[in-house]
């Protein structure tokens, strides 16, 4: 079972994208708000600019991934993660340390090596 629901709603995430904290790398962007109670919500939206059906998934499944293997945050946060074109081309590796490295930009209570 996640430790978070998923964002559905392009409205949450219009939300986020205008107002909420951002943090940018080469494979990702990820914006960040405070959210109202209850557990984190969190969003992964990958363009047709990625790649492919196939492409997309995939690193809709890493992005994923790597966000399972992270111990829960401690506080209700909506979370936005948007691949950008490089991350079709990175390591799942590389992506996980990305969202790691992002999640610690924004305050979210990971840091880089807590695995």
């Amino acid at each position: 079972m996640r430790w978070y629901d998923p964002m559905r709603r392009s409205s949450e995430i219009a939300y986020l994208r205008r107002r909420g904290r951002q943090a940018g790398f080469s494979t990702l962007a990820a914006y960040a708000a405070e959210g109202q109670g209850g557990r984190p919500r969190v969003g992964i939206t990958v363009s047709g600019q990625v790649g492919g059906a196939v492409v997309r998934n995939r690193v809709r499944r890493r992005i994923r991934g790597a966000l399972d293997a992270l111990p829960p945050l401690r506080r209700p946060l909506r979370l936005l993660f948007i691949a950008r074109p490089a991350a079709a081309h990175e390591s799942y590796a590389r992506l996980a340390a990305d969202v790691d490295a992002a999640l610690a930009r924004l305050g979210a209570g990971a840091s880089v090596g807590s695995r």
